[in-house]
């Protein structure tokens, strides 16, 4: 007969994880050796239906072996979201299958992301209201409400890679008529996670809850038109955080005309890269990562798309921050 395990408690000082301990059951009631854990947690309360919260709660991974019925085993949860309160249950399994009874109920909250403000400091006694953020193709617009809070002299904005990774300090914003913020050096196909908190000259105000955001993966490039044979372009490097070289290659022997633009994925017009005659072989030209206006170009997919002669040519480019 398996017993119930007793979980001796659950506590945390860290924003992601929380541990726990308990004392080892048997194979046989209190004597032996279990063959494995089977722990689950949720943010949920357990209430009286136990087996319907068991069902839906998430399953903790790396536990350890079950020690000698009688000895303390334990387990640190990780991957958990902050400032956040968590209900544990433990069963035991024996090696044919059989499970034991409940454990008794744990429960702890996870330690705040961001460090309070020292003795003393005076911050602001509210977070920044009306927090949000959503993504479009290559960027994420983060806003905010105002505030009146003569203590808030400026807006720190926190940003974590994933949805439990730890934050940063992405930007400071002193302005405080500005309600918005575009997070360009982002990456397609990731998500990212954001707080904020209204700053003073010594510490931060209560955060935001947190905003998380995945960034759409790149669509797939349409296929591109026939080419004559040899006729073609290349850039590099590519991504690039700089200036981006276009190797130009002309097959006709007394040269031709060249003429490549640059698009991005919704097929607006936002650079010229060449446009004129190139000699025969290969032709190297740099490109500083402006638009037709003289502006610096933002990071994001693009299209360079043009002719050499009467041959259509195209490359795809990535720039990067």
């Amino acid at each position: 007969m398996l017993l119930a395990p007793s979980l001796a408690g659950a506590q945390s000082s860290a924003p992601h994880s929380i541990g726990l301990l308990w004392t080892a059951t048997g194979d046989d009631a209190d004597v032996g050796q279990a063959y494995r854990y089977d722990m689950r947690f949720s943010s949920s309360p357990v209430g009286t239906d136990t087996l319907t919260w068991w069902i839906n709660a998430r399953s903790a991974t790396n536990l350890p072996a079950p020690s000698l019925a009688g000895q303390s085993d334990s387990a640190v949860v990780t991957g958990l979201n902050p400032e956040t309160t968590y209900n544990f249950i433990l069963r035991v399994v024996d090696e044919i299958g059989n499970v034991s009874p409940f454990s008794d109920v744990a429960s702890a909250t996870t330690g705040t992301e961001l460090p309070p403000p020292p003795p003393g400091c005076t911050v602001a006694s509210t977070a920044p209201s009306s927090f949000d953020a959503h993504s479009d193709s290559t960027a994420i617009l983060v806003s905010w409400g105002g505030t009146s809070d003569s203590a808030a002299v400026s807006l720190h904005l926190w940003r974590a890679t994933g949805s439990s990774g730890a934050l940063s300090l992405l930007a400071t914003i002193t302005d405080l008529s500005k309600f918005e913020y575009v997070d360009a050096s982002v990456t397609a196909g990731d998500m990212y996670r954001y707080r904020a908190t209204w700053a003073s000259p010594c510490g931060d105000g209560p955060p935001t809850a947190s905003v998380v955001v995945s960034m759409p993966a790149p669509p797939s490039p349409p296929s591109p038109p026939p080419s004559a044979p040899g006729a073609r372009i290349h850039a590099y490097p590519n991504p690039s955080q700089g200036n981006v070289q276009f190797v130009i290659h002309v097959t006709a022997t007394s040269g031709q005309h060249v003429q490549i633009r640059l698009f991005d994925l919704t097929g607006r017009l936002v650079a010229d890269i060449a446009d004129g005659s190139y000699p025969p072989g290969d032709t190297t030209i740099s490109w500083g990562r402006t638009t037709r206006n003289g502006n610096r170009i933002a990071p994001g997919y693009y299209e360079a798309i043009g002719h050499v002669g009467e041959a259509r040519v195209r490359d795809r480019i990535v720039l990067l921050p």
